[in-house]
């Protein structure tokens, strides 16, 4: 599955485990066949009849190891659907019940990084670290260069990470020297599509780490980019990668402002992407950003907003497909819960009934010895009574099952309406900021018909015409956030220490549209340490501490 090789990865779930005679490798077996259809065929009721499978086993065979193997499983399952409670209760049990056996490091690594995942995603949580050395501890442990490998390049992005956060250059130290372990247990990976497939991952992250590194090392980031690309050749299984690298290659030209090189790369990347429809909808959107901003600087407004337009157009698509699939998964998922708890009532039904009839039957025995007349009568109201209970239990069972179904599906309609109040929400945001983009352009195009027509002095009327711009586009900006949300400048106001200016109130509405500095710094036309400075302002004056995210606090402004 790491090389993608799904004929021969379905080869080995199959006769490596599915066809064992023993229990315990069919339990893994039937687990990884839920990965490989979550993975390669995104088919949702056969991973869960696979993990299903697995869990009947388990409980047959009662150990421990087998469960934690179906918990692990589940897991990865809870976690495609946003289950939280669900997910850190399985994979917990996974962790606990693995650390008690000194040889499995294989799936502790696999478990830790499932872990660290979850907790990089979730801003409640705060500990990631731990999860992530954890991850490589038990990867070397383990002996398996794959996976050490594996946890080298995900310790590297880590410490890259922080860098981006807090941009204290130790922890671009520890990415470098995370991204070169990686490299070294890349070149003694055996499985030569193994090997090149983490060699190239490894070019590709050194060559984004190294103008951190090395300001302006752009040539050099090349190099590692062109030695990806000729380590791929025309391997078709490499598309996603390959689409990574053009995008990089794009980034480097541009920052060497060899602008026609980078929109070469660029649309090389944006042309695979489309052939590709498996690339990640993040990678098409920084791609169409990429394009976007390209023809901007290029004065090809026109260009520029189609692909604008396609990115919202994408997100929208996007956003309607999750929406389904997390509809659907559910959906099986409450299904296969049901028909749990439907067999379950049979069992303990099963079990009353054979406690009922050891019971007769004694009843009966101790009668045997008595009188034979009284013996007959005896066991004709005994088979009365069974059938009278029988009906009262069936009718019983019937009622509470209609009421369990009302309460099913009066869960299911309230966690879909949960769903589409979210997914509204987060479009709602989006179509915001990029509704901004579109007024800005619009006006800015406008602004330059009238111009050429009139023939006025270019510098002096480039200077009025970006202050109109600017007024303009926070003047609108101003407009449709109070729309969505009336009081925030009011609130904003009253939580500050001293007044706010027009100015840091037209930053507090892009830091609360969720704009970067050099996002803000294009669209104030302002040199990015000037961002920066008012920003650090701006904090000041609403009274945050030093220690105090200022974005965190603007976009969690209670309206």
């Amino acid at each position: 599955m790491y090389n993608k090789d799904k004929e021969k990865a379905k080869e080995i779930i199959n006769t490596q485990f599915l066809n064992s005679d023993k229990d315990s490798e069919k339990v893994i077996g039937y687990i990884y066949l839920a990965d490989y259809y979550s993975f390669f065929d995104n088919q949702e009721d056969k991973k869960v009849e696979a993990l299903e499978n697995a869990k009947k086993i388990a409980v047959s065979t009662q150990n421990p190891v087998d469960m934690a193997y179906v918990q692990f499983g589940y897991a990865r399952y809870y976690q495609n659907l946003d289950k939280n409670d669900l997910f850190i209760k399985a994979v917990n049990y996974s962790i606990n019940t693995f650390s008690k056996y000194p040889n499995e490091n294989f799936i502790l690594t696999q478990l830790y990084f499932l872990r660290y995942k979850y907790k990089s995603k979730n801003p409640m949580e705060l500990d990631t670290r731990a999860d992530c050395f954890k991850a490589n501890y038990y990867a070397l442990k383990s002996k398996n260069n794959i996976l050490i490998n594996f946890t080298y390049s995900n310790l590297g992005y880590y410490y890259k990470t922080q860098f981006n956060n807090t941009s204290n250059k130790k922890y671009l130290d520890s990415a470098d020297i995370s991204y070169q372990n990686s490299y070294k247990y890349a070149d003694i990976i055996k499985n030569t599509e193994a090997k090149k497939r983490s060699l190239i991952v490894y070019y590709l992250n050194y060559g984004s780490l190294l103008n951190a590194l090395v300001p302006g090392s752009y040539k050099k980031s090349l190099e590692l980019y062109n030695r990806s690309l000729s380590l791929i050749g025309n391997d078709q299984n490499f598309r996603d990668i390959t689409i990574l690298i053009y995008n990089n290659i794009g980034s480097a030209y541009e920052n060497i402002d060899d602008i026609g090189l980078a929109e070469e790369y660029y649309k090389k990347a944006y042309q695979l992407s489309k052939d590709d429809q498996s690339t990640f909808t993040l990678h098409r959107l920084v791609i169409l950003n990429n394009l976007s901003r390209i023809y901007e600087g290029l004065h090809q407004y026109e260009r520029a907003l189609n692909f604008e337009r396609e990115a919202k157009s994408l997100i929208k698509e996007e956003s309607e497909k999750r929406f389904a699939n997390n509809t659907k998964s559910l959906e099986i998922f409450y299904q296969t819960e049901q028909k749990n708890q439907q067999i379950k009532q049979l069992e303990e039904t099963n079990k009353m009934y054979t406690r009922q009839n050891f019971l007769y039957l004694g009843i009966a025995l101790l009668l045997l010895m008595g009188i034979i007349f009284l013996f007959f009568l005896l066991r004709f109201k005994q088979k009365l009574n069974k059938q009278k209970t029988n009906l009262l239990e069936a009718e019983k069972n019937e009622t509470q099952l209609v009421l369990q179904l009302e309460k099913e599906e009066k869960v299911r309609l309230k966690i879909e309406q949960e769903l589409l109040s979210m997914q509204q929400e987060q479009l709602q945001k989006q179509a915001l900021a990029t509704s901004l983009r579109l007024n800005h352009k619009n006006s800015f195009i406008q602004q330059l018909k009238e111009k050429v027509k009139e023939k006025r002095d270019t510098n002096l009327e480039k200077i009025l015409k970006e202050e109109r711009l600017s007024d303009s586009d926070f003047s609108n900006m101003q407009d449709i956030i109070q729309k969505v949300h009336p009081i925030f400048f009011k609130r904003l106001k009253e939580l500050s220490k001293t007044k706010l200016t027009n100015l840091d109130l037209r930053y507090a509405a892009y830091i609360y549209l969720n704009l970067d500095n050099q996002q803000i710094s294009n669209a104030l036309k302002a040199d990015p340490k000037t961002v920066k400075v008012t920003k650090y302002r701006l904090k000041q004056k609403i009274g945050l501490n030093k220690e105090d995210d200022l974005q965190n606090f603007i976009q969690n402004i209670d309206l």
